[in-house]
């Protein structure tokens, strides 16, 4: 949806300016919220599917009884990473008090995705550390999740 407005807003601005018919004054505003929230949530889509870039050297090499503890170890590095994001985040919306110029909307809103995004991350985390533990295996990787490999042999 924020790809979406992203792309609509900017190809109505551009075809306004080059027609000479109007311009968006506040459209700068609208993009830059768009963005960041689109940024954020993504990257909290991404988290669920564990599509982000990692390094599963060692997760291939470790026997197979230590992938629990290892997902689990990796679950909880993560939670205390996203701890401190959604703290620092939510920090800085609260600070915030500035408005944008043309608009008047709180710039908080632009910052408020960043501790949503933190939580939602937070809980895939906790998901996947419980799945490690009851399923008795490690996270995917990056064979595992491409099919390359069946779901028993990771």
């Amino acid at each position: 949806a924020c790809l979406a407005g992203l792309l609509a807003l900017l190809a109505s601005n551009v075809a306004g300016r080059v027609s000479g018919w109007y311009s968006f004054a506040w459209y700068d505003e609208i993009i830059e919220m768009l963005f960041a929230w689109m940024v954020f949530l993504g990257a909290a889509a991404l988290w669920r599917e564990q599509e982000h870039f990692r390094i599963d050297w060692l997760a291939q090499r470790l026997p197979r009884a230590a992938a629990p503890w290892h997902g689990l170890l990796v679950s909880a590095i993560n939670l205390f990473f996203l701890y401190y994001m959604a703290r620092e985040g939510l920090t800085l919306t609260q600070r915030s008090a500035a408005l944008t110029p043309v608009l008047g909307l709180p710039v908080g809103l632009l910052y408020a995705c960043i501790p949503l995004s933190a939580a939602v991350m937070a809980l895939y985390s906790l998901r996947d550390g419980l799945l490690c533990l009851t399923a008795r295996r490690g996270l995917p990787t990056a064979q595992t999740a491409s099919g390359d490999l069946p779901p028993d042999d990771f």
